[in-house]
């Protein structure tokens, strides 16, 4: 293979299908649009397919448990609502079947595979030889804790590089899972930002097509638009997910005093899909914000000093977070090549990772103000 020709075969874990919400993931949806093109070729193992099914029921049944806690907080705290049909609907939330749930995920993500032309290796038949040894030195995915856990994922890396080795091809291997950061394979190359990789491929293939320059001067001429955009999108987010919230470490929310979103700039950006009607842009930005709340201490938490904090024995406290996430947003570009215009508007927005806007508590940010 010639060290610039670009790899085009992603084997995907399942941390990263997870990551993407299962089949709802905007990257996911432009990686079978892709494969369906014949621009790259998916794969994954029966591991993976298995364990993406299983982790979707898990996170099904914790999801379950939520909407029944939101139910009955319903019921009880907001019962003025009942003086009026038109909200009768928040009182008679339907109740979940989660076998039709099951069985319909497990038809789409079936359904998916075909559509994308995804190939599933097998991993029956294979030696587990070189699994153990790995095990009993400490080598990733086990690392050092000797992670009985990670077979699983042991046994699927195997064999794709098995599967890579024998083609003698390389490989990309979506993942999140930091166990594989320092595994050593001369075909299968550990990613996290596939997002790059598929801004090369699109990238090359619109070049042969003349409207990658369209494309580009679009984003530039729109950038700021859709960075306002972006941080109003993100506001809104910010303050829904906030009022939501009603505890901290065990200290009660009473409510939100104020918040606010900085100014921030996209520092990148990935062609991540494209057709002949437009093109889909990840575009990254650190976003910084700003959370006052106001805490209820209803119980004087000991832990917190009188004389660093100037609030013990009073029953409401202010609490600032100021945090920055890495979040990516997705910018639609639609195309109009008889006119030779285009048009950018700002159409999704995900954490890389999962995010909490108050996973940064940090006692030195309690201010008695």
């Amino acid at each position: 293979m010639k060290s610039t020709e670009l790899i085009r075969l992603f084997a995907l874990d399942t941390s990263f299908i997870e990551s993407q919400n299962f089949l709802a993931g905007t990257l996911l949806r432009n990686l079978g649009d892709m494969g369906r093109k014949n621009y790259i070729k998916i794969y994954i193992t029966d591991i993976v397919y298995r364990e993406v099914l299983s982790r979707f029921t898990k996170r099904l049944l914790e999801e379950e448990s939520k909407i029944l806690s939101v139910k009955k907080t319903i019921e009880s705290h907001i019962r003025v609502l009942k003086n009026f049909e038109d909200y009768a609907a928040y009182f008679t939330l339907p109740e979940l079947d989660r076998a039709k749930l099951i069985e319909q995920f497990k038809k789409d993500f079936d359904e998916w595979i075909s559509y994308a032309d995804v190939k599933i290796l097998p991993t029956k038949g294979h030696t587990i030889e070189k699994v153990m040894n790995d095990y009993f030195e400490g080598n990733p995915p086990f690392g050092s804790a000797k992670k009985k856990s990670e077979f699983p994922d042991a046994f699927s890396f195997y064999a794709l590089d098995q599967y890579f080795k024998m083609g003698k091809k390389n490989c990309y291997f979506v993942t999140f899972d930091t166990d594989f950061d320092d595994v050593l394979s001369k075909y299968v190359i550990p990613i996290k930002d596939i997002g790059g990789k598929l801004d090369s491929i699109n990238r090359a293939s619109e070049l042969r097509f003349g409207i990658l320059k369209l494309i580009e001067d679009t984003y530039l001429s729109s950038k700021s638009r859709l960075e306002q955009d972006a941080k109003t999108y993100f506001s809104m987010y910010l303050e829904e997910e906030a009022n939501s919230k009603t505890e901290i470490r065990g200290m009660a929310i009473d409510h939100i005093d104020s918040f606010e979103v900085s100014d921030f700039k996209f520092d990148r950006y990935n062609i991540v899909q494209t057709d002949e009607f437009g093109a889909q842009l990840q575009c990254g930005a650190m976003v910084p914000y700003m959370i006052k709340l106001i805490l209820k201490d209803e119980n004087h938490t000991p832990h917190l000093n009188k004389s660093d904090f100037g609030y013990m024995g009073i029953e409401y406290s202010p609490y600032v977070i100021q945090a920055e996430k890495a979040i990516d947003f997705y910018v639609t570009i639609d195309l109009y090549l008889q006119t030779g215009k285009a048009r950018a508007q700002l159409s999704d927005a995900v954490s890389p990772t999962s995010i909490d806007i108050l996973d940064d508590w940090d006692y030195n940010f309690f201010l008695n103000q």
